[in-house]
């Protein structure tokens, strides 16, 4: 499997060196693999507002290197195809990353395109750069209701009532954020108004804070003292469990808050979000376990760490499939997962699945190509990986399937079109792997 992972160090390395270029390549290549990926398009956009505050861009350069860029994102918006617009507008913004107008336009297209996850890393990215843009608050606060995110749609709705307080769209969303959020920690189901929700001021205080992003090391540990006072009182209070478990993991008390999730799944067995969390810090817990390991150098532990970490992601990913079946995203975990355990036709029976979803597709593809290698199918690990390749087009997927291509024709004696396969890999990056080698050993 890619992991996509050590690419976005690098690409953050990049920009700490100031090597804009790199880094813009790197997440450019990522988001080929994923392109609903928030956290590489949140990073691409902020190392060209790095890039752009060492060295102003000219508008004229922009317009003369890039309009046509913004036009053909136009015309591909007016024909419907807004992932071509919205790769039309990222062109554009590499010459002008502040350009307000295409920023919200990719935002829009990405929207459009059902990569919402892409949508709210732009909106938010812009918001966060230029905090006077209102349309681009707007935006990333709904979005972060729709993913349920409601302290952080809140926020974004704070911010542009800071740019214009008389904006309806956004004091009307202001007081359906703020009574939902209350309706929800304080367990009310029916209010006429927000006001209703707050009896006093100390109530308020603490709606105000839940509300918040951050919170201090003082203020967490000051509140979670509270929680836990209160929990001593009542031990099944849902509420107090959910937001002492929150507490915890904020002050990286991860042992701690997954007792206290635990404690809550216990009192609701059915809640698949409560399920999803219990999921995620065992497997958070679990990759600590490798990380100490590998630091204390024992590489024994680390084996076996690592082999409890697969079993913990394939267990919790085939959860999800059995609760949700339709979910392709959690069965290309499930099937990455199973590959990795060495159960391979389970694995290539749920990628198969997986390659249903466009986001997974190119992935799925790949390690496709990979179970059908560990089954000694060559030709039909040669068939994936091309696709995977096709659908690639370039990048970091495309060079690893065609690597392996290269590898594969490598062990069936077909030297030329190893060599072909690994030439073009050469084309595009010659520092890749020991490409360069292989190419040296074959032409020898």
């Amino acid at each position: 499997m890619v992991d996509l992972s050590k690419y976005l160090e690098q690409a953050a390395d990049a920009a700490k060196r100031r090597n804009f270029a790199m880094a813009v390549k790197i997440y450019g290549q990522v988001l080929q693999i994923q392109p609903d990926f928030g956290e590489a398009r949140a990073g691409l956009r902020k190392v060209l507002f790095q890039k752009v505050a060492q060295k102003p861009a000219s508008k004229l350069g922009a317009v003369l290197l890039g309009g046509v860029h913004v036009l053909t994102g136009n015309l591909m918006k007016l024909c419907g195809q807004h992932g071509a617009a919205a790769k039309a507008y990222e062109r554009y913004l590499v010459h002008d990353p502040l350009a307000e107008g295409t920023n919200l336009k990719l935002g829009a297209a990405l929207q459009r395109a059902g990569l919402n996850r892409s949508a709210l890393a732009v909106y938010a990215a812009y918001a966060e750069q230029q905090p006077r843009c209102l349309e681009a608050c707007r935006a990333a606060g709904a979005l972060y209701y729709g993913q349920g995110k409601v302290k952080e749609a809140l926020a974004m709705y704070e911010q542009a009532l800071k740019i214009d307080p008389r904006d309806q769209d956004s004091l009307k969303a202001r007081k359906d954020l703020a009574a939902e959020g209350a309706l929800r920690s304080s367990g009310i189901e029916q209010a006429q108004s927000s006001r209703e929700l707050i009896k006093d001021k100390e109530q308020q205080r603490q709606l105000e804070r839940q509300d918040r992003l951050q919170l201090s090391a003082e203020e967490i540990e000051a509140e979670l003292t509270q929680v836990e006072e209160k929990l001593q009182a009542q031990p099944q209070d849902q509420k107090l469990l959910r937001r002492g478990a929150r507490l915890r993991e904020m002050a990286k008390d991860l042992p701690g808050a997954l007792d206290l999730l635990e404690q809550l799944q216990r009192l609701q067995p059915g809640d698949g979000e409560v399920a999803e969390l219990v999921g995620d810090l065992r497997i958070r817990l679990q990759q600590q376990m490798v990380q100490k390991a590998e630091k204390a150098g024992d590489p024994a532990a680390a084996t076996r760490a690592r082999t409890a970490l697969q079993q913990l992601q394939v267990g919790e990913a085939r959860r999800r499939v059995e609760r949700n079946p339709t979910d392709l995203g959690a069965r290309f975990e499930l099937g990455s997962g199973l590959l990795s355990t060495g159960e391979v036709d389970a694995a290539i029976a749920e990628l198969q699945q997986a390659v249903k979803d466009p986001r997974k597709k190119n992935e799925a593809l790949f390690l496709l190509g990979r179970a059908f290698q560990q089954k000694n199918l060559p030709e039909l690990a040669l068939g994936q990986f091309d696709k995977a390749l096709q659908a690639a087009g370039t990048g970091v997927l495309a060079k690893e399937a065609l690597y392996e291509m290269g590898g594969i024709c490598q062990s069936l004696g077909k030297r030329d079109d190893a060599l072909r396969h690994y030439t073009r890999i050469l084309e595009q990056d010659i520092g890749f792997r020991d490409v360069a080698k292989k190419v040296e050993q074959l032409k020898a």
